[in-house]
C-alpha cells in the first residue's frame, strides 16, 4: 500500500497535467466550433477511416481464400442440382416436362496444389481425395465447371492426382457439337494452348470456330462440356480423315481452382457393356 502511495506521489505532477490536458480538450471541442477544431475531427477522421480501410483489406485478402472455398463448394451443389446432372426416369423424349429423381454427376471442389504444362506428360496435384468422396476415372474440369482439364488416376486420403489433358496418353471422347461427328482430342506433346481431334472424316462439314465438346460416350465426362474450338484442319494423305488442330478454353498454366466429377452410374454400364463382350 505505501508503494502504492509513494507512485502516486512522485508522479503527482504528471497526473494533474494529464487530467487538465484532457478537460482542457473536452471544453475546447465542445465550447468551441472555431475552424481549426473542424480542420482537426476532418483530419482525424480521414486518418482514421485510411487505418479502417487498410485494416478492412488486409483481413480480406487473408479472407478470401476461405470464401472462395466456401463459393466453390456451394457452387459444386447447385450443379448437381442441374438437369445435366440427373438422370431421368422418362422413357418418352416428346414429354414437355423433365422429371428427375437420380443423381448422375457428383461435383466435388478442388483446389490445384501442383501443376505441370512444358513436360511430355503433365499431371496436376488437388487438395482432395478419398476421404473427400474422390475416385479414380473421375473427370477434372476448370473453376466454372465449363472446361476439360483432366482425369484422376491416383487418390490417398486426402490428396488426388489427375492426367492432365496435356498428356501424351490422354484421350478424351470429343465431338463437333455444331453437327456431332465424334472422334478423340488428343495431346501431341508440344503446344500447352491445342489439341487435336482425330477419326473426323472428310466428308464431314466442319469450320473455324466450330465448338468441340465431350461426346458423352464414355463414363469419365459428362456430355457437351467445351474443350476448345477449331482453329484448323487440313486433308491428311492417305487417309479419310482430318488433321483437326482444337484451341483449349481453359488456360491450363493459370488454373488455380476445379470441379472433380464422379458418374455415380459408371460401374453398372461397365458391367453391362461386359456382359455383351462375354
Amino acid at each position: 500500500m505505501n508503494k502504492i502511495v509513494a507512485f502516486l506521489y512522485r508522479f503527482s505532477g504528471l497526473f494533474a497535467f494529464l487530467i487538465l490536458e484532457f478537460f482542457s480538450l473536452y471544453l475546447y471541442f465542445t465550447q468551441n466550433m472555431s475552424q481549426e477544431k473542424t480542420a482537426f475531427i476532418s483530419s482525424a477522421n480521414r486518418t482514421v477511416g485510411s487505418i479502417y480501410d487498410y485494416t478492412n483489406r488486409w483481413m480480406s485478402y487473408w479472407n478470401l481464400s476461405s470464401l472462395n472455398d466456401a463459393l466453390a463448394k456451394e457452387n459444386a451443389l447447385l450443379k448437381m442440382r442441374l438437369p445435366e446432372s440427373q438422370f431421368s426416369n422418362l422413357s418418352d423424349s416428346g414429354t414437355a416436362f423433365n422429371e428427375f429423381d437420380e443423381l448422375r454427376y457428383q461435383y466435388t471442389e478442388a483446389v490445384v496444389i501442383n501443376n505441370s504444362v512444358s513436360r511430355n506428360n503433365n499431371y496436376i496435384t488437388l487438395n482432395r481425395g478419398s476421404k473427400h468422396g474422390v475416385k479414380l476415372q473421375s473427370a477434372v474440369l476448370n473453376g466454372t465447371g465449363e472446361g476439360v482439364v483432366g482425369v484422376i488416376v491416383a487418390v490417398s486420403s486426402h490428396f488426388s492426382t489427375a492426367m492432365s489433358v496435356l498428356h501424351q496418353e490422354s484421350r478424351i471422347s470429343a465431338k463437333i457439337k455444331r453437327n456431332g461427328f465424334f472422334g478423340s482430342a488428343v495431346w501431341n506433346g508440344k503446344d500447352s494452348r491445342r489439341l487435336y481431334l482425330d477419326a473426323i472424316p472428310k466428308h464431314a462439314k466442319i469450320m473455324k470456330g466450330d465448338s468441340v465438346v465431350t461426346s458423352g460416350y464414355s463414363t469419365i465426362f459428362p456430355e457437351g462440356i467445351i474443350i476448345g474450338t477449331i482453329d484448323t484442319f487440313s486433308n491428311q494423305t492417305g487417309t479419310n480423315f482430318y488433321e483437326i488442330g482444337v484451341s483449349l478454353s481453359v488456360d491450363l498454366n493459370s488454373l488455380q481452382y476445379v470441379y472433380i466429377v464422379d458418374d455415380m452410374m459408371k460401374n453398372e454400364l461397365k458391367q453391362l457393356e461386359e456382359k455383351i463382350k462375354k
